[in-house]
Parts: C-alpha cells; structure tokens; sequence
C-alpha cells in the first residue's frame, strides 16, 4: 500500500512539474515573440546605395538656429561628410548631382525617445522618415549589436543605447520583473556596484531610470554611476521633485513624469474637480519648469502619445485608423494574453475596460481630457522658461508607429505653441548637443545626416512628412526607395500577422 500512495504522488508531482515547465516554456515564447524578432528582416542593402560623392545643388539650406532658411546653396558630401557648404561650389568629378532647386533641405531628424525591442525592420522605418538618430531609452543586447553593424558600413539610424531599466525589486520579485520586463534589478549597494559596472563594459550609453525605484537605490545608482561617468536619464523615481531636481539625475523621459507628480501632490481627484486642478498646475508648472532649468534638466516631449490615451480608451478604433499601423510590427501591436501591452482591441492597456456605469464612464472622460490639457500646461512652460526639450515619441508603444510618431510629435509641439524653428530644434540641435554627437546642423565637418523636403517646415510643421530624400552617412534614399522599403516591410509585416488589421488601413 506504501508503494502505490508514493508512485501516486510520484506521478502527480512528474505531472505537475510538467504542467509548470510546459507554462514556463510558453510564457517565455510569448514574452519574447512580442519583442518582434520573429519578422522578417527585409533586405534594405539591395535596395539603398552609397555614393563616395554626393553634391546638392542651389537648394535652401536650415539656419543653425532653426529660425530661417538659407537660399541658393550648394552642400558637397564625401564619405558620409559635409565637405563644402555655400553658394556656387565646384562640381566635383564622379560626384551624384541631386537639384535642390525650391527644396529645403534639414538635419535629420532625432526621436529621443524610442523602443526597438527585437523589431529591426524599426531602423528603416526611421530613416525612411528622415529619423537618422535615435535614442533607446530601453536597451538590450541586440540593440547594441545593431549599432555595431551599422557602424561597420550598414544600414540604419545612429543610436544612443540606455540600459534595460533599473529596479529596485529583491528576492523573488526582482527575478519576475528580470524575467517579463528584461529589467535590471538591485537592492542592495553590492549588487547595485555590480550591475552598473557591467552596464558600463557593455558599451550603454546611460542608465536607464524607472519610476518605482526606492529613494535608497535611487542614490547608490547616481552616485555609482558618476563613478563610472555615465548619465542617469529616465523616469522620476520614488521620490519628492524637491529631492529629484538637486539629484544629478540630467534628463526627465516624458512631460507627463512631472504632470503625474504634481497630480499626486493635488491631493483630490482630479476628476471631480479638474478646473481646481489645472489652476493649481498653471502655477506648480512654473516652479517646476524654473526648477528644471536652474538644475539643467532636459526633458522629452512624448506629448503626443499623452494627448492619444483619451481615443485610445474610449474610441480606440478611430485611433487605429489615424496611424500607420500596417507598418507597426505584426507581433508588438498583437500583443500577448500574459498582460495587455497590445495595440488593439481586447489587447490594448490604455483601452477602458472598467465599470460600464454612465458616471464612471463619465468621470474617466473628465480625467484624461484634464490630464492632456495639462501636459500641454506643463509643455508650455518648458518652453517659456527656456528648459532644453527633445522631442521624442516612445516609439512601440500603442499606437506610437517608429519612424512615422516623430512626424505626429512635432505636430503636436507646433499645436501647443512652441514656434516651428523651436519645434525643429528639439528634433536636431537640442538632443545632438545632449548626445554630444556631430549631427543637428548643416555645417562643415559634419556628418550627412540630411533630409531633402518639397515643402518649407517652417512654414508648416506638417511638412517635415514631404521627403524627397534622405542621406544617412554614406547613403541616399530616394522616394522610389523609400516607398519600396516600405512595401518590402508590409509584406514582412502581413506574413507574420495572426490577427487581422484591414478595417483599420487607410
């Protein structure tokens, strides 16, 4: 009788340690297919070219300050410089002759604030956009892998990696959150030490900042990161705006982290009374952006994404239609059963799923129109208090499309008042200078980061979209180019797509 209980509960235990190996097994498929890695990469190299030479001729040149255009110029380019810049330049033997005749020509663009995940037909859909710089404010290990690849003669935007982001979680928590959110985790000074020595050796750029990290682990990560001299960026942590301003912490990822603070400081809800609210933030405002600027802070818009989270709750379909989702990655837009970070409907984790009560419904309406009403409050006075921005759209996100959210962005600044050559400088200048990179301005010595447009986007901001080419170090991409990228990505996208998307493309 011995016998047979223990092969009884042998068995049992043989197939609950299956049940649980096969979940584990398929809850790690699922986190790492949502990545995007499973895509097809198309093959950009048969389609885009290099030229040794390149000469753009009698074309309108952007002011380094963004704030007017320059007439009749010629901008020689060899091997991924600007060479000579003015007007009337020597043709050069051998050289590719482009007309910019009634062009305007700008520095390329820069998003401040991307997502690749796994997704690596992502680095075309930014050039093709004219976003030749980016920054990954999530990095892992391929992203530095495909940065070394472009640097060896391949195709793709130049980029700033941070670190996967720090938290602060312990024991079993901290391997959970390691595990579905490809974070790194520490809570104590030791381990802290050990991570942030290995970010550093692994060639990241920054150490990538959450919002949940405690005060503690706050200061050991700034003060061994200076340490190692490298930049602490990201989210506000765990603690005051008092204490986060004198920090040493150099940049804030989104507007909305300071509009969320002063929310929680409020007190009351912001639903039942948003007038009080947004008086009270038009004055917290001001003290934060004078806060920011004296302790030279930088901060990224993401205002865009911020003003979508109202349609994407409660007409989410009209939302999907506005974007490029045939471009978006099949698998990052259909997410995954494990949580809702999905695009689409049932998938999607800004999508109301709450009570169906009028007056709840109601009063969540109230909250996230109050909510974008003041990040724009909060925008406006970085903007008059002269706090550098950098534009930037948290490409991956819902509905943030890579490549074509920096276009949506910028609109979005115009819209909120920023001046167009404002808007300009923080998609080049600003974040070329934060980055200490040779790109953001047309000038001798340069790189050739450069885009050619048919319309003036200082006229109107919409006309950063009017690409006619685009030159990215040694490479230029034409529009007959880039509608083929474009359609060799969609074609990639539809062979790896479970879900179908047809009611929502243009």
């Amino acid at each position: 009788m011995g016998k047979l209980w223990f092969k009884r509960i042998l068995y049992v235990t043989i197939v609950v340690l299956g049940i649980l190996i096969g979940v584990f097994v398929w809850a790690d498929n699922e986190l790492h297919e949502v990545l995007g890695k499973s895509t097809e990469v198309i093959d950009v190299a048969t389609i885009v070219k290099s030229s040794e030479i390149i000469q753009i001729k009698n074309t309108n040149v952007l002011s380094e300050d963004c704030k007017h255009f320059i007439k009749n110029q010629d901008v020689v380019i060899k091997n991924g410089k600007i060479i000579r810049l003015g007007k009337n330049q020597l043709i050069e033997k051998n050289s590719v002759i482009i007309n910019g005749t009634d062009k305007y020509l700008i520095p390329g663009l820069i998003d401040s604030h991307v997502h690749l995940k796994e997704s690596k037909n992502d680095l075309f859909l930014y050039l093709v956009n004219g976003v030749t710089s980016v920054r990954e404010m999530a990095g892992r290990p391929i992203a530095l892998k495909w940065r070394k690849e472009i640097q060896k003669n391949g195709i793709g935007p130049r980029m700033f990696i941070a670190s996967p982001p720090i938290f602060s979680e312990s024991r079993l928590m901290g391997h959970y959150y390691s595990w579905t959110r490809q974070s790194i985790n520490y809570s104590t000074k030791g381990d802290a030490e050990k991570e942030l020595k290995k970010i550093k050796e692994q060639g990241y750029d920054a150490v990538k900042m959450y919002g949940f990290v405690n005060p503690e682990m706050f200061e050991t990560t700034l003060d061994i990161s200076k340490k190692y001299n490298i930049p602490v960026i990201g989210h506000i942590p765990l603690v005051s705006l008092g204490k986060f301003y004198k920090s040493g912490q150099i940049e804030v990822a989104h507007v909305e982290e300071l509009t969320v603070k002063a929310m929680d400081d409020f007190g009351k809800s912001i639903s039942k009374n948003p007038k009080e609210f947004l008086s009270y933030f038009e004055t917290r405002s001001v003290q934060i952006a004078k806060n920011l600027k004296e302790n030279n802070i930088s901060v990224t818009s993401t205002v865009w994404l911020c003003e979508s989270f109202l349609n994407q709750r409660f007409d989410l379909k009209s939302k999907l239609r506005e974007i490029e989702l045939k471009y978006a990655n099949p698998k990052i837009i259909e997410g995954t059963p494990l949580y809702k970070l999905g695009w689409l409907p049932t998938r999607n984790g800004y999508e109301y799923d709450g009570d169906e009560n009028p007056e709840a419904k109601k009063l969540s309406s109230i909250y996230w129109k109050t909510y974008a009403e003041a990040i724009h409050i909060m925008a406006k006075a970085l903007v008059d208090h002269k706090v550098a921005i950098m534009a930037g759209t948290d490409a991956n996100v819902a509905t943030v499309v890579p490549g074509f959210s920096l276009h949506d962005e910028l609109q979005s600044l115009s819209r909120l008042g920023m001046e167009n050559s404002q808007v300009l400088y923080s998609a080049t200048v600003e974040p070329s200078n934060w980055m200490k990179t040779n790109t953001g301005k047309i000038k001798v010595g340069y790189d050739s980061d450069l885009v050619l447009l048919s319309e003036n986007p200082l006229e109107d901001m919409k006309n950063t979209k009017t690409i006619e080419y685009v030159f990215s170090d040694k490479s230029t991409i034409d529009k007959v180019q880039i509608a083929t990228i474009l359609k060799a990505i969609e074609e990639a996208n539809n062979k790896n797509r479970t879900i179908k998307i047809d009611e929502y493309i243009k």
